[in-house]
């Protein structure tokens, strides 16, 4: 058995299983924040459809960070979708299960993605944990806020 995460980009056959975390730690870190009803909105099948269309297409990057046969982390990011770009990458997510938070996998997983890249990103304004990895890793608030679709604050992040 390993004890170290492995990362490595992700392929359409990984779309289930990519799918799978991403909502898996979504729930973990966002169901008290956007309530246990939102989850219901999810359909991990849908998700996993629309993930394998993008790797195959080659749409963003996608990258999986695997333990022992089970991915246990994602992230995903391409092409800024901001109209107003600080930077041409964007970071669309990283996202770690709990119980490997701290592991170093989400350094491993950004990067895989960007690097030492310029890149902006948006987080939840009230997500210290996050925030506090994306300054560890030279990212900075530009200013630039906006809302979700469920109106919870986001704030933009960029690393020049």
């Amino acid at each position: 058995m390993s004890s170290t995460p492995t990362v490595r980009a992700a392929q359409p056959e990984d779309a289930d299983a990519f799918a799978a975390c991403h909502l898996a730690c979504w729930r973990e870190a966002y169901e008290e924040l956007w309530g246990a009803e939102r989850f219901d909105e999810f359909d991990v099948q849908r998700m996993a459809v629309r993930r394998r269309k993008e790797i195959e297409a080659g749409i963003a990057q996608h990258f999986l960070g695997e333990l022992d046969g089970e991915v246990i982390g994602i992230a995903i990011a391409g092409p800024t979708r901001d109209a107003d770009a600080p930077t041409e990458q964007e970071l669309y997510g990283i996202y770690v299960r709990a119980a490997h938070q701290g592991s170093g996998l989400a350094d491993d997983l950004l990067d895989s993605t960007v690097g030492d890249r310029p890149a902006s990103l948006w987080v939840y304004r009230d997500n210290p944990r996050a925030s506090a990895f994306y300054v560890h890793h030279d990212f900075i608030p530009d200013g630039d806020e906006r809302t979700d679709s469920v109106g919870i604050l986001e704030i933009r992040m960029v690393r020049h």
